[in-house]
């Protein structure tokens, strides 16, 4: 029953796809982390058959010159928490080394903290090249008391 129910999914997403403008797939594709799965091989397949949207300029026409551009890369959870305050000084100690990371599932934690255990807490991510060093930038231990030159008492 549930591939029928999927199946149906999906062409009625194929119907919707297919009426929108080249910019909106890219927008959509570009935001394809927060679709289902049905909804994302529907937009695949779209994609795919109007042929290679990028190499048409149709980005630079469609989205702003500030947007972000989501590239594919390979990153990996090196920690994982359950309450978000352990999560922010995680990312917190990884930003001020200069290593880009991204928290997952915290959204979904702050909107309701009881999911945490069901999400399997909120994840930090890192590329996969600086795993090593940020894992050892998180073992390290957090200093008692910090030098203070150059500030007031």
């Amino acid at each position: 029953m549930a591939n029928q129910d999927d199946e149906k999914e999906r062409q009625r997403l194929a119907e919707v796809y297919s009426g929108m403008p080249d910019g909106e797939l890219v927008n959509i594709a570009a935001e394809s982390g927060s679709l289902t799965d049905v909804a994302r091989r529907a937009l695949n397949e779209e994609i795919d058959r109007r042929g290679n949207l990028e190499s048409e300029g149709i980005e630079d026409e469609s989205l702003p010159a500030d947007a972000d551009i989501v590239e594919s890369q390979d990153v990996v959870v090196i920690r994982k928490f359950r309450d978000i305050p352990e999560a922010w000084m995680a990312k917190g100690r990884l930003d001020s080394s200069g290593i880009e990371c991204w928290l997952i599932d915290d959204n979904m934690v702050r909107l309701d903290w009881f999911i945490s255990n069901f999400l399997g807490g909120v994840k930090l991510q890192v590329k996969q090249e600086d795993a090593a060093i940020a894992n050892e930038v998180l073992e390290q231990p957090v200093p008692e008391s910090f030098d203070g030159e150059g500030t007031e008492d």
